[in-house]
């Protein structure tokens, strides 16, 4: 009896993977669907028909513009797989996921009320129903990742527990998002850009609107890209003196993949964290905002993406500036 090995400890959070990888992602799928469609049933019997005064409404014998009735639901449901897919590929978990959700729908909500005169109650329906529809199926298929898990020992948890480098580096998103958006509006190169590409009902909030308003419309977005690109690219810092041993690099025997990675892949660990989330980001920022406003009435594809293109710019300089921010090497 006293010679038994001591019981094997199974970790709590593993519980929430017990069944296999091939069976998890299409449930995940399914449950962010049919979850989203229940939010949405129950949203719109307490918000206004706004959304559905702006949206594209097929005509008999019109082309529709975009890509077409059919096509755009089809459309949309492969961007919800690609979407859950690469996150689950790229093992997101649910506070992941829900970040990089909310910045992707952000830009609509955005145009929505700055352009179209939806309510600030709506907007934020809809990108709450967002994050939450894909968050809560994640958080019960996927185990919490490290860098998420307080319980889990990291180098620098006491950045990421940070309260004052958290909400700085917060602030500093907010800034970018406010500095590009505001600048882009004053020389009214994207208002004119969005006249000539959408059928906006007015313009008279975009005129009118002050640096200082665009806070509270940006405030999820900045701390989102803060947890999405700069959090993760903390927590990826290896171990002090944990150097993975790499041999020398030799042009002449290396094949093409490895020269390619050695003279354009050459970075810290933080440094490609945040080059490839930034990537994950720029792509799906594209990809959703092109869909949202292709079901508005009058828009194009091409304003929408030159529209996703302003985002994807302020995304970008975060990410920059999380490349210094984020160093804590000494």
């Amino acid at each position: 009896m006293a010679d038994r090995p001591p019981p094997t400890v199974v970790p709590r959070a593993s519980r929430r993977a017990r069944l296999p990888s091939f069976v998890r992602l299409p449930m995940l799928i399914i449950l962010n669907i049919c979850l989203q469609s229940a939010l949405w049933t129950g949203a719109e019997n307490v918000l206004s028909h706004e959304l559905g005064a702006v949206s594209k409404v097929p005509r008999p014998g019109q082309e529709q513009e975009g890509f077409g009735e059919l096509t755009e639901p089809i459309v949309r449901l492969v961007s919800k797989i690609a979407l859950v897919s690469v996150a689950w590929k790229l093992r997101y978990d649910y506070f992941d996921i829900g970040a990089l959700t909310a910045v992707i729908n952000i830009p609509f909500a955005f145009l929505l009320t700055t352009f179209y005169n939806i309510s600030l109650l709506t907007a934020a329906a809809h990108v709450a129903i967002e994050v939450i529809s894909i968050a809560l199926p994640t958080y019960l298929l996927r185990p919490i990742a490290d860098i998420n898990n307080p319980a889990v020992p990291i180098r620098n948890r006491y950045l990421l527990n940070s309260f004052q480098v958290s909400w700085s580096n917060t602030a500093l998103a907010v800034g970018v998002y406010a500095t590009v958006l505001y600048s882009s509006l004053q020389t009214n190169w994207l208002t004119i850009f969005l006249i000539n590409h959408f059928d906006l009902p007015s313009v008279e909030l975009a005129h009118d609107v002050q640096a200082a308003t665009f806070i509270p419309k940006l405030l999820v977005a900045g701390y989102a890209t803060k947890a999405f690109l700069l959090d993760p690219a903390i927590g990826a810092q290896p171990e002090t003196g944990a150097v993975t041993p790499v041999g020398p690099f030799e042009p002449a025997t290396a094949t093409l993949p490895q020269t390619l990675k050695h003279n354009f892949w050459f970075f810290s660990r933080r440094t490609r964290t945040l080059i490839q989330r930034s990537a994950v980001l720029s792509t799906f920022l594209l990809a959703n905002t092109v869909l949202r406003g292709a079901t508005l009435e009058g828009s194009e594809i091409a304003g929408s993406a030159g529209y996703a293109g302003v985002w994807i710019l302020a995304a970008n300089i975060c990410a920059a500036w999380f490349v210094w921010t984020g160093d804590a090497d000494p």
